[in-house]
């Protein structure tokens, strides 16, 4: 099913009761802000490695006032310490999708680097333990360009708990020449009981949101969930048409931002 998986995911925070949501590769915590309006009480991680972003986030007043802990982490299999690969972008606040694009995969294309730092890695499993946060019931947000495997397998004790997972995918190597795939995640939340719900796009795109929810909740939770799928299929699908009507600079001008990043993201994938 091809819907909106980020509004999706917005909706099912309370539908499947979330108490902890990690926000993970969080560029500048404008997700977690969201996650925040549907969980007033619920504990919220941001993890961004990029140390570009990292700053701009530690200032934002925004994110301090919606007691939105970030980290300046970048998630993965172990703890430890790794080269991180950072992105030429603007960085100045809300500029340009590029910020999003750091990673601890180094691209082919060179031209993209700006630079490279080291930058410490976490398994979520020691971060939620670190935090006490152990079999309460959490949501994982994952955005890490390339990375999505290793992050998954870093929270491997924690998917006991997990009630969601909102992962972006690829189906071919075009971040890192070693990265695992589409494949690869399904098949590791596929064991660990979790069911492909939606994505954002068709299945052949080259990068796409897949949200996977546990199964039994699926079940469980079928009237609820089916109902925010179909509202959220809506949402897309008229999302698809204004976009094809709307030119790009006009919706600079009309200030319609959601639709700039829809029609920037599909100029890219």
């Amino acid at each position: 099913m091809v819907l909106s998986t980020r509004y999706l995911f917005r909706r099912l925070l309370r539908t499947l009761e979330i108490e902890t949501v990690c926000d993970v590769g969080s560029m500048d915590g404008s997700d977690a802000l969201l996650f925040r309006r549907m969980l007033p009480r619920a504990r919220i991680f941001a993890l961004e490695a990029n140390p570009w972003n990292f700053a701009l986030m530690e200032a934002d007043e925004n994110l301090r006032r919606s007691s939105i802990r970030i980290f300046p982490l970048a998630a993965s299999d172990r703890d430890s310490h790794a080269p991180f690969f950072v992105a030429k972008a603007d960085y100045r606040r809300g500029r340009g999708f590029r910020r999003g694009m750091s990673s601890l995969h180094k691209r082919a294309d060179e031209s993209l680097l700006a630079e490279v730092v080291q930058v410490r890695t976490v398994r979520l499993d020691s971060l939620l333990a670190a935090e006490l946060l152990v079999d309460r019931p959490v949501a994982l947000w994952i955005d890490t360009e390339g990375m999505a495997f290793e992050v998954i397998c870093g929270a491997a004790a924690s998917l006991r708990f997990a009630r969601m997972l909102h992962v972006e995918v690829e189906t071919e190597p075009i971040i890192g020449a070693d990265q695992k795939l589409l494949t690869d995640v399904e098949s590791v939340l596929a064991d660990a009981g979790f069911t492909v719900l939606a994505t954002d796009r068709a299945a052949g795109s080259l990068q796409f949101n897949v949200l996977f929810v546990r199964t039994d909740l699926l079940r469980a939770k079928a009237r609820e969930i089916w109902f925010w799928a179909m509202v959220a299929r809506t949402r897309h699908a008229v999302g698809d048409a204004v976009s094809l009507l709307v030119p790009l600079r006009l919706a600079g001008m009309l200030g319609m931002t959601w639709l700039l990043a829809r029609q920037q993201i599909k100029r890219v994938k």
